[in-house]
């Protein structure tokens, strides 16, 4: 094992690399394994050298990823699920990210950071130009009502996996954070002004995080500092 002061951990496996070219920042604090950055597509490995050296993690803390291997969000959420290990966001988790997410058996809020700054969210599968791949779309829309346990919106799911433009997303608030409407969600369609999210996104009422399987519990876990 090699042990970075403070901050990196890694197995001596000859895919595993701290650099965060190739995979998602790590952090382990344990019970937390704390996993950000862009998603490259080694981290289901990563994580179960991690879980496997360190067993004494029950909780993927997910924090401030935008997302990106499609492949290895699905690897890591499946992972994460099969080992019953828990998923708490700190910041925001997109895209792919938010597969991992939903991998969680429970799934909250954390106060790692500012309530109103954290956020999972949710679209389509996109190719390297841009454009929706409808063809994945009906594999996707099953893994996410499996991995929410049943609980998500079929309407909504539809709408936020057929969004065309991939910068837009079905954002998912906890629903005490003021500005997003009762209920916490906000489908933007990756045209508008990000600084005017609150004010221009569509915000439908169609279930909140937790009636939608997003999260298993709206109570706010807290992390140690």
């Amino acid at each position: 094992m090699i042990a970075h002061p403070g901050r990196w951990w890694c197995s001596l496996a000859a895919w595993c690399l701290v650099s965060s070219t190739y995979a998602m920042d790590v952090e382990i604090r344990e019970p937390f394994i704390f996993l950000s950055g862009k998603v490259t597509g080694n981290e289901q490995r990563i994580l179960q050298a991690a879980v496997e050296e360190h067993p004494g993690i029950t909780t993927v803390v997910l924090k401030n990823s935008s997302g990106g291997d499609a492949r290895a969000g699905y690897a890591t959420g499946e992972y994460i699920r099969e080992k019953g290990l828990a998923t708490l966001l700190s910041g925001y988790c997109r895209s792919s990210c938010s597969r991992m997410f939903l991998g969680g058996k429970t799934r909250a809020y954390s106060d790692d950071q500012p309530l109103d700054k954290t956020a999972v969210a949710f679209h389509g599968n996109y190719a390297q130009d841009g454009s929706l791949q409808q063809a994945r779309m009906p594999a996707l829309k099953a893994w996410i009502i499996k991995y929410s346990d049943g609980k998500a919106n079929p309407e909504l799911v539809e709408q936020w996996v057929n969004l065309p433009n991939r910068n837009g997303f079905a954002y998912f608030y906890h629903p005490q954070v003021p500005g997003i409407g009762p209920e916490g969600v906000m489908l933007c369609q990756g045209s508008e002004d990000a600084k005017l999210r609150k004010e221009l996104c569509a915000k439908p009422q169609q279930g909140d995080a937790l009636a939608n399987g997003i999260v298993t519990t709206l109570e706010i876990a807290k992390i140690p500092r």
